[in-house]
């Protein structure tokens, strides 16, 4: 029997596949318990968060694990990004500089993003520490940018 975070992380993984303009090869960035980071094309970072609730806003809260996870994606790989899966609605694509400004990754135990998005719209995300400032849209468009200029360097180089 699948577990409900395989299909979201599933979503997720076939978006940044099918909208890729190179090839994707990703793999899992590992560590004990549920599997929730991946590294893409050895470059790029990828934590997935998700959310079962159907209605925003959705909110997010982090394990000490997860923030680990995360903390050790950004250590790694320059380019890093949190992925948030609002139930049936859509993906909401932050990146680690984004996430420092909204969330405290000191206080674990108050750790949580939400994100929230009217009909139509692009979404609003805070967290315990503040937020966003601009609305974000949906999709994966900030890992294809990041994963075609690592791609240019590597040709380059």
């Amino acid at each position: 029997m699948f577990d409900d975070y395989e299909f979201y992380q599933g979503v997720v993984l076939r978006n940044i596949i099918v909208n890729a303009e190179y090839s994707a090869m990703i793999r899992p960035f590992l560590r004990e318990g549920r599997l929730s980071a991946f590294v893409v094309n050895s470059r790029v970072g990828l934590f997935i968060k998700h959310s079962a609730k159907r209605m925003p806003p959705w909110r997010f809260t982090f394990s000490i694990e997860q923030v680990s996870d995360l903390l050790d994606l950004e250590a790694k790989y320059f380019d890093t990004f949190a992925v948030f899966v609002c139930g049936e609605d859509g993906l909401v694509t932050l990146d680690m500089a984004a996430l420092h400004q909204i969330f405290t990754f000191d206080d674990v135990e108050k750790a949580w993003i939400a994100i929230d998005r009217k009909p139509r719209s692009q979404y609003s995300v805070w967290g315990n520490r503040a937020e966003l400032p601009n609305k974000v849209s949906n999709g994966t468009a900030l890992i294809h940018e990041a994963i075609k200029l690592r791609s240019a360097e590597l040709r380059r180089a």
